[in-house]
C-alpha cells in the first residue's frame, strides 16, 4: 500500500508523522523537520492521525510565514512543547476507537464541537472519505435588516478558478506557444490537487507537492521554474480577483537554482561565436542560402536582436531617425509581442546592412505589396515568428563545421557575440543595453537618464561592430 505524504513506517513497524520544516522557517523554530511518533501499526489509524497533525502543523506554518512577512517575531517555539500539550501541533487527541454494528464510534477526552468536529473528521478519513452527516450546532437565527438578502456562496473551485483565468489570456498578447504552456501549467495543477477542491484550500505544501511529483517525472528546472511562474501569475490574479485573501502567493519561490545549477546553466548555454567561427559561418558558403536566411543572420549579428524579434518585423519598422535609417523593435502591429518593457527600442542601421542591400530589399518587397520582412512569416506561430530562420541558421551553421566547445551553438549565439564584442571594445552598458534590449539592474538609471539619440548610438555602437568577413 502507498503511504500517504508525511507518513513513514520503521523498521519495527511503528508508523511516525515525519514533515520537513519550509526553509525559510527553519530558523524561526530552529528546526529542519518535525517528527513523532503515531504509536500504532494499523496504516488506517495511522492516516487519520497524520491528517490531522499534518493540517494542525500546516497551520502553524502559515502563521508564521505571515507574521515574518508583517515583520514580527514568531512566538516561543511550539514544537517545543510536551507533546501531551494541545498547543504542540504534534499533539493527538486520546481518542478511542471502536468498530459496532452500526459503524465506528469514537470517544475523546473533550466534548466541544471543535472536538466533535475533529473526531468526524477521522472517521471520514477511516471510512475511505465517505460523506458523513455533521449536525450543525444550534445558534440563534439572525436577525435580517428590512430590504436586504443574506447570500452565502461558496468558495470557488480549483477548476473553475482556472477556467476563469485562462479566459484573461489575451491571444493578441500572447503567442499561441506562451499560451500553450500557461495553459499546461495552470491546468496540471488543478487536474493534481482535484478540480472541485476549494481554491482556498490551496496551499504552499500543495504547491510544493505539485513540483516534487514533477520532478519525479523528470523535468528540468527551468521547465519547473517556468510552471510555477505561470502558477504564480494564476494565484496573483485570484487574489486580485477576491477569490482568495490576498497575502503569500502560495507558488513563490518554490524552484530555485542551486549554486551548482547556475554554473551549468552558464557553462552549458549559448556560446558566442569567436572570429574564426564568424568568417567560415559568413565565408563563400554563405552566399549558397536563401536571400531570407542571408538577411536574418546578417541582422541578428549586426543588431543583436533576438530571432522572434526579427521574424516579426513589418516592413514598416523600418523608419528614419536622426538622419538614419533605423529599425523599430516594438508589440504595436499585429501578431508582435516582446519578452520585457527594455526589449521595445530603435535600433540604426549598420553601415554593412545598408552595403548589403537592406533598405532596397525592403523596398522591394514593398513594391510586391508585402507587409513583412519575411513574408513566409506565419502571424501567431506556435513556436515563434522566428522559427524558420532559427532553424534555418542552426542547419546551415552545422553544414559548415561550426561545433560548440562545451555548450551549445544557434542563433542566439549572434546576440552574445554582439554584446561582447561591444564589451571588448570598451562600449558602456548603458548603451549596450538600449541597443540589444537589456534590462539594467540600476532603479535610478531609469529614473533619471533619458534614452541616447540614435546618432549618439550609432557613434559608439556601430564602429564597434567590425567582422572580418569573405562574402560579397
Amino acid at each position: 500500500m502507498r503511504l500517504p505524504h508525511h507518513l513513514v513506517r520503521s523498521a519495527t513497524g511503528v508508523f511516525h508523522f515525519r514533515q520537513k520544516v519550509p526553509i525559510p522557517l527553519q530558523r524561526a523554530f530552529g528546526l529542519r523537520v518535525v517528527k513523532r511518533s503515531l504509536g500504532t501499526r494499523s496504516a488506517r489509524l495511522a492516516q487519520a492521525q497524520a491528517y490531522v497533525v499534518s493540517a494542525r502543523v500546516a497551520a502553524t506554518f502559515d502563521e508564521a510565514r505571515r507574521l515574518i512577512s508583517m515583520n514580527e517575531p514568531v512566538p516561543d517555539n511550539p514544537f517545543n512543547l510536551p507533546l501531551d500539550d494541545p498547543r504542540n501541533p504534534l499533539h493527538i487527541a486520546p481518542w478511542k476507537l471502536e468498530r459496532t454494528p452500526l459503524g465506528f464510534t469514537l470517544s475523546t477526552e473533550g466534548d466541544s464541537d471543535k472536538e466533535h468536529a475533529k473526531a468526524v473528521e477521522v472517521l471520514r478519513v477511516l471510512m475511505g472519505n465517505q460523506a458523513m452527516p455533521v449536525s450543525p450546532p444550534v445558534v440563534d437565527a439572525p436577525v435580517r435588516p428590512k430590504g436586504r438578502v443574506l447570500r452565502t456562496t461558496a468558495g470557488i473551485t480549483v477548476g473553475e478558478a482556472a477556467r476563469k483565468y485562462l479566459l484573461t489570456l489575451d491571444s493578441a498578447l500572447l503567442p499561441d506557444k506562451t499560451r500553450s504552456q500557461k495553459r499546461a501549467a495552470v491546468n496540471g495543477f488543478a487536474t493534481w490537487k482535484g478540480l472541485k477542491s476549494p481554491l482556498v484550500d490551496c496551499t504552499r505544501t500543495d504547491v510544493s507537492e505539485w513540483v516534487q511529483s514533477l520532478r519525479a517525472a523528470q523535468l528540468a528546472t527551468p521547465t519547473l521554474a517556468n510552471k510555477t511562474s505561470y502558477l504564480k501569475a494564476f494565484f496573483t490574479w485570484a487574489q486580485t480577483a477576491g477569490h482568495v485573501p490576498v497575502g503569500d502567493n502560495p507558488a513563490q519561490g518554490q524552484v530555485k537554482y542551486g549554486v551548482r545549477e547556475k554554473r551549468l546553466r552558464r557553462k552549458l548555454g549559448f556560446e558566442a561565436f569567436n572570429p574564426e567561427q564568424l568568417a567560415v559561418i559568413y565565408g563563400p558558403a554563405f552566399a549558397t542560402l536563401r536571400k531570407d536566411i542571408q538577411l536574418g543572420a546578417l541582422l541578428g549579428l549586426y543588431t543583436g536582436a533576438r530571432v522572434s524579434e526579427l521574424g516579426q518585423l513589418r516592413l514598416d519598422d523600418f523608419v528614419t531617425e536622426d538622419g538614419l535609417p533605423c529599425i523599430r523593435i516594438s508589440a504595436e502591429g499585429l501578431g508582435q509581442s516582446l519578452k520585457t518593457d527594455a526589449s521595445e527600442r530603435t535600433v540604426p542601421l549598420h553601415s554593412r546592412l545598408i552595403e548589403w542591400g537592406v533598405l532596397r530589399h525592403v523596398e522591394s518587397l514593398r513594391k510586391e505589396g508585402q507587409t513583412r520582412l519575411f513574408p513566409r512569416t506565419k502571424v501567431g506561430s506556435v513556436n515563434g515568428h522566428g522559427n524558420f530562420l532559427s532553424a534555418a541558421f542552426g542547419r546551415y551553421i552545422k553544414s559548415v563545421g561550426i561545433e560548440p566547445r562545451v555548450g551549445k551553438v544557434g542563433f542566439h549565439s549572434l546576440r552574445k557575440t554582439v554584446v561582447q564584442t561591444m564589451q571588448s571594445a570598451g562600449v558602456p552598458s548603458e548603451y549596450r543595453a538600449q541597443f540589444v534590449g537589456h534590462e539594467l539592474g540600476d532603479e535610478h538609471h531609469s529614473a533619471y537618464s533619458r534614452q541616447y539619440t540614435m546618432a549618439e548610438l550609432a557613434a559608439k555602437v556601430n564602429v564597434s561592430l567590425t567582422f572580418n568577413m569573405a562574402f560579397a
